[in-house]
């Protein structure tokens, strides 16, 4: 599905994050998070569905394929375009990331993919905005398949950016400068949103950084391309954070899910993407009549 925007108005995108549903039938807790879901796209309309990851309990879901199926049956209904990426909680039980990409073809309004790179089994792609009416591109947003957990256990825990996923992004053909507003999305935070924590703009700390401790160099590859101007994460979900370095803004979703750990209201991240800036609100179930914007 063609992503578009037009008459300067802003891209509006719904990051939701750390939806973690259990087995199905759901119980109390997942169905919380889906009328929570329901209420919020009735109440408000995005130009795309941006989900970084962890929808599922992968390891405790007995029914991991039904409950994705009925998800994706929900967001089907919304009739909004939507985009992936995977976490590691995704991947915990028999379901492979080549698994779940398998059942994306039951999204009847899956937003274009360009430029698909697969490495370990992680997929990294584009996703285009262009002028609805001029068709010039607008605006790039790069989606990192940030993976699970390391291949050095000893050391760390979570896995890094393949140096191979960097090499995709520095060398896509897009002509692409530091006039540009591009974003990029993932499910698993760059070691660089530790020293990030000295420039909260808005939002919650309320957690560790849950990054790997190896850093493979993708924030030193967006510095030197200079287009993407923020980039936007999950995983962790005591953060819903904004901050700032070296002029890139590091963000984090708010975790959307009741059937998981965190003391943050749910809710979810809006992304207002204009020619010229990006704004950024978290939009909270509790307040749901007049959202609360952080």
């Amino acid at each position: 599905m063609e992503l578009t925007v037009h008459d300067g108005r802003p891209f509006r995108i719904c990051q939701l994050t750390d939806i973690h549903l259990g087995s199905y039938p759901f119980g109390e807790s997942d169905l919380k998070t889906l009328r929570s879901l329901r209420r919020l796209f009735t109440q408000k309309k995005f130009h795309l569905i941006m989900i970084t990851g962890d929808i599922i309990w992968g390891k405790d879901n007995s029914t991991a394929k039904k409950s994705l199926s009925v998800f994706y049956d929900f967001l089907n209904s919304l009739k909004t375009p939507v985009a992936i990426t995977y976490g590691n909680h995704d991947v915990e039980g028999p379901l492979k990331r080549s698994d779940m990409r398998s059942m994306e073809k039951k999204l009847e309004f899956f937003a274009d993919r360009h430029y698909n790179f697969l490495n370990s089994n992680r997929e990294s792609y584009t996703l285009e905005i262009n002028d609805r009416d001029s068709g010039e591109l607008k605006h790039v947003i790069y989606v990192w398949d940030s993976g699970s957990y390391t291949h050095w256990p000893k050391i760390d825990e979570y896995a890094a950016i393949e140096p191979e996923q960097i090499q995709w992004f520095l060398e896509l053909p897009y002509s692409r400068t530091i006039e540009n507003i591009d974003l990029g999305f993932m499910h698993i935070p760059i070691p660089e949103y530790r020293m990030a924590v000295k420039n909260i703009t808005a939002g919650e700390f309320g957690e560790d950084i849950c990054a790997p401790k190896i850093n493979s160099g993708l924030f030193y590859a967006l510095l030197r391309k200079k287009n993407v101007k923020a980039i936007f994460a999950g995983h962790d979900h005591d953060n819903n954070f904004s901050s700032s370095l070296d002029g890139i803004q590091l963000n984090y979703g708010n975790t959307t899910g009741y059937n998981c750990y965190g003391d943050l209201p749910r809710g979810c991240v809006e992304i207002n993407l204009y020619p010229d800036k990006i704004k950024r609100f978290v939009l909270t179930f509790d307040s749901m009549e007049e959202f609360s914007r952080v």
